[in-house]
């Protein structure tokens, strides 16, 4: 990796995945000083010695697969994670005492390790006592045949909830209902699992979003198997939460057909177009900090803050969050402004729910259209007002449904500050309501648009 710059199909971050057909190289995550770019075009800074170098990757993809760490509730057992041949080979008199949950659920991966070790304990000591403790059994694969397996060869299954179990060093007590145990033996458990080493710096140089535990892939049901909050960016195994150890292989497979479909090229995600007027921006870093896909950095030459358009998702925070206006989209073109009821729809909420009403709820209204109501902002919402004796009415999602992550809470927080400075202006307040719906909801669309009207008029 000596030189000015070279050239890949992906680069790893930690492990490599086995594929020959790509030209791939790995790096460890202290070794990362940098990245700039966007999917199809990452350019990678590199360390050496600890200090910044010359040396630059430039590649179409990148892949976070780093270990989990793991840390054991009690240092004195074994870990399902490990290797139990001494504990579970041979015959054996002591008790062996597994702990699948503790004290928080594990994922399914575990419960296949732990099904696996009692089935094999049992196998080498058909004598054996074998306890079995459990908050729920997380099915996955044959995890449902190898829970059957166990019970019909009399491994004890005991659930346990929260104070029912208590494990120390010289044993485990457990109370619940009539059952009252105290026991001694091989005690094996559960790891408790955490965000791979470096995972927090990883995400300030890739400008990634992180859970709120520390992974690297926020709980989005939009989001693929994989993929971070930044396009072209892969999370694996540590990187992404515990959840990845269910389908390690699935997932594997989808991240190199993705990089494989990367390699053929890359369109842009929303037709509309983001731009920054470099006039206007005072370069301080909120779109970049909002962003979060990482679509955004600063251009040197220009001194302006910049969009990728690859990157962007069109979500459109960045526009909602610049203090300097310096922000706007293509499909903002100049309205000409009516008086009457105007109405501000999410495309992916409320526009659905007016589709399958039986009949349109908004007929006869004005209506615009945008990817996010978090791209409404005060002025534009004033200056809808000021249009004779005009009514506004907003239109965003519930938050199990919003494909911007927050989009639906910023806009109620610019319609809450929009009425306030109408009530100082001794201003009629309720010419300005927000609504959240689902899809679904076309129902409550119709019925809210009647009451709405109803109070609009009296």
């Amino acid at each position: 990796m000596s030189g000015s710059q070279n050239q890949y199909d992906v680069v790893y971050i930690g492990q490599p995945l086995e594929d020959d057909s790509l030209n791939f190289t790995s790096i460890e995550p202290e070794n990362l000083a940098g990245c700039r770019g966007e999917i199809g075009d990452f350019t990678l800074k590199l360390k050496a010695g600890g200090e910044e170098a010359e040396s630059k990757l430039s590649t179409a993809s990148i892949v976070i697969n780093l270990p989990y760490r793991e840390e054991l509730p009690l240092e004195e057992a074994d870990s399902l994670s490990g290797d139990l041949s001494h504990l579970l080979e041979g015959e054996n008199e002591k008790p062996l005492i597994i702990i699948q949950d503790y004290p928080d659920l594990s994922p399914a991966a575990v419960s296949k390790w732990g099904l696996e070790a009692a089935l094999k304990a049992r196998e080498n000591s058909e004598q054996r006592d074998i306890y079995y403790f459990y908050k729920a059994m997380r099915f996955m694969e044959e995890n449902d045949e190898l829970y059957e397996r166990a019970r019909s060869q009399e491994v004890i299954f005991l659930k346990h909830d929260l104070g029912e179990l208590n494990i120390d060093k010289d044993g485990v007590e457990y109370k619940r209902e009539d059952i009252e145990l105290e026991l001694e033996g091989d005690l094996v458990m559960a790891p408790r699992l955490s965000p791979a080493q470096g995972t927090e710096e990883l995400a300030k140089k890739l400008n990634i979003e992180q859970d709120e535990k520390g992974y690297l892939q926020k709980n989005n049901v939009y989001l693929q198997p994989t993929l971070s909050g930044k396009r072209g960016v892969y999370v694996l195994s540590g990187a992404r939460g515990p959840n990845a150890l269910t389908y390690q292989e699935e997932e594997i497979s989808y991240t190199l057909t993705e990089l494989k479909r990367n390699l053929r090229g890359v369109e842009e995600i929303d037709d509309e177009e983001r731009e920054i007027d470099d006039q206007k921006c005072i370069v301080c870093y909120t779109c970049q900090r909002v962003c979060p896909h990482g679509a955004v950095q600063r251009d040197d030459e220009l001194n302006s803050m910049t969009i990728m358009d690859k990157a962007c998702q069109g979500c459109n925070l960045c526009i909602s969050r610049c203090p300097a206006g310096a922000i706007t989209r293509s499909g903002e073109e100049e309205r000409e402004l009516s008086a009457g009821t105007q109405v501000i729809i999410c495309e992916n909420s409320a526009s659905i729910a007016r589709d399958k009403a039986e009949n349109d709820p908004l007929q006869g209204l004005e209506v615009e259209e945008v990817p996010c109501v978090s791209t409404v902002k005060r002025e534009n919402i004033f200056s809808r007002l000021a249009a004779g004796e005009s009514e506004v009415l907003v239109l965003g999602c519930i938050s199990e449904a919003c494909k911007h992550l927050t989009g639906h809470d910023r806009c109620e927080q610019v319609i809450e500050k929009a009425k306030d400075d109408m009530q100082k202006l001794d201003l009629d307040d309720s010419r300005l309501q927000y609504h959240r719906l689902s899809p679904r909801m076309a129902q409550d669309l119709s019925t809210f648009l009647q009451e709405w009207k109803g109070e609009v008029s009296t």
